[in-house]
C-alpha cells in the first residue's frame, strides 16, 4: 500500500470517525510515552509502596465490582519477584485505558464545544479558550486521572492520592500547559487539536508519571 493510500485512508478515518480517531491517537501517544519513559528508566519495575495508615475505605459496592474486573484485567501491579521483564505491563495498560477511553472522548467532546463556543482567532477569544482549558477543564481532568488510576490499581483509599497531589500537580501544568495551549488555540486547525495535545502530552507525561510515582508517604510528610 502506497504512502498516499494510507494519507487517504487515515484522513478518511478523521473525517468519518473523528472520535474514534482522536481517541485511538491519544491513547496510544499517552501509554507510548509511558513505554519510553519504562524504558529509560532504572525504575520500571513497579514499586509496590504501601498505602498510608490513614487510608480508609473510600469504595461502594459498584466501584468494588469495578476493582474486582481490573483484577481480573490484569490491571493491579504484580509483586516485583513476580515480574518477568523489565516492563511494568499492567501499568501500561492502565494508562491505555485512561488514554483511549476516557481522556482521548473527553478531550474531543471538550475541544469541539470550546471551538463551536469561542470561534476565531482574536487575542480575547484565545486567551479565553487558554483560561477555560487551564483552570476550568484541567483541574477535574487531573482528579479523574489520579482517582481513575487509583481505581484500577485496587487501592483502599481511591481518593487519597488525589488529595495529596493534586495541587502540586496542577500547578505543574499551568507551568507547562498554557504555553503549549497558547499555540494551540492561535495556530492549530480545530481538527488536529488533539493530536497536537497527544503530541504535547509525550513530555507532559513523563513529568505526570514522575509526580504519580512519588510515594504518597512523602506527601504527608510535606504537611
Amino acid at each position: 500500500m502506497s504512502v498516499t493510500k494510507i494519507l487517504r485512508m487515515v484522513n478518511s478515518i478523521i473525517q468519518k470517525r473523528p472520535l474514534l480517531y482522536n481517541s485511538v491517537v491519544y491513547g496510544s501517544f499517552f501509554t507510548s510515552a509511558e513505554f519510553i519513559r519504562q524504558s529509560f528508566s532504572n525504575e520500571s519495575k513497579p514499586l509496590i509502596v504501601e498505602e498510608s495508615i490513614n487510608s480508609v475505605d473510600t469504595k461502594g459496592p459498584i466501584l468494588m465490582q469495578i476493582q474486582r474486573l481490573c483484577e481480573t484485567l490484569n490491571l493491579v501491579d504484580e509483586d516485583i519477584s513476580m515480574q518477568s521483564t523489565n516492563y511494568n505491563w499492567p501499568q501500561l495498560k492502565r494508562y491505555a485505558i485512561y488514554g483511549c477511553f476516557l481522556a482521548g472522548p473527553i478531550l474531543y467532546r471538550w475541544y469541539k464545544w470550546l471551538d463551536t463556543f469561542y470561534s476565531g482567532t482574536s487575542v480575547r477569544t484565545v486567551l479565553t479558550k487558554l483560561l477555560a482549558d487551564q483552570f476550568i477543564f484541567t483541574p477535574p481532568l487531573l482528579m479523574l486521572f489520579f482517582i481513575s488510576m487509583s481505581l484500577m490499581e485496587a487501592k483502599l483509599d481511591i481518593l487519597q492520592e488525589c488529595k495529596l497531589k493534586f495541587l502540586h500537580t496542577f500547578q505543574t501544568s499551568c507551568g507547562y500547559w498554557l504555553p503549549v495551549q497558547l499555540v494551540n488555540f492561535m495556530v492549530v486547525p480545530p481538527s488536529l487539536r488533539v493530536t497536537y495535545v497527544s503530541i504535547a502530552s509525550f513530555c507532559w507525561i513523563n513529568i505526570l508519571c514522575y509526580l504519580k510515582n512519588i510515594p504518597i508517604v512523602e506527601y504527608e510528610q510535606r504537611k
